[in-house]
């Protein structure tokens, strides 16, 4: 029940720079309930998308054996954010359960969980190789509309992705490009892919 480990056990810093608990909003609630493991996001700014799926990963770096947690994003600073805010969710699950978690590496690109062998990892699109050799069980790729060479980096990456893995591209519209295409494609029921919101 993610829903549920994520506003009992982590804690997010507000638009009035409080910490409090990470509790879920309507869209957010709504993504929980929609999704299937293979989504699409188009949204609207600041609806709370990138925090929860990085809870969500965090959940599964925290909980499950051997999970590979990547995101992608379009640039290095926003790599760089949304891992920085999964660490302060793992500072706060630390907190409030009293549970000390020993890391193997932590790092500006990377966390790795030596107790579950869980790895969470960042990169950006600019490696349109990005996946090669890799075996992911979660995949972000966030504002994915921006990238320079969207349908190059999808067929690198969706090839790492394991059968079972989860996959959620998300991001804010950006006019007609790759993207546009395939968000049009997966309205259709051409990709694969759950189109919300």
């Amino acid at each position: 029940n993610y829903q549920r480990f994520i506003e009992e056990r982590l804690r997010i810093i507000d638009k009035n720079g409080t910490e409090v608990p990470l509790a879920l909003n309507k869209a957010q609630k709504m993504f929980i309930e929609l999704a299937t493991g293979w989504d699409i996001i188009l949204k609207a700014r600041q609806e709370g998308f990138s925090s929860l799926i990085g809870a969500i990963f965090m959940a599964d770096f925290l909980l499950k054996e051997n999970s590979y947690s990547v995101v992608l994003a379009d640039n290095a600073d926003n790599a760089i954010g949304l891992l920085e805010r999964v660490k302060y969710y793992f500072r706060t699950y630390q907190e409030i359960t009293g549970v000390e978690i020993p890391l193997k590496y932590n790092t500006k690109y990377e966390m790795v969980n030596r107790a579950r062998n869980s790895r969470y990892q960042i990169g950006t699109a600019e490696n349109t190789e990005f996946g090669r050799s890799k075996t992911i069980t979660n995949l972000h790729m966030s504002e994915c509309a921006f990238y320079p060479h969207f349908r190059k980096l999808i067929a690198s990456a969706l090839q790492a992705v394991t059968p079972n893995g989860r996959v959620v591209l998300e991001t804010t519209a950006n006019g007609f490009n790759e993207f546009k295409e395939h968000w049009d494609e997966s309205v259709r029921g051409e990709t694969g892919f759950n189109p919300l919101f």
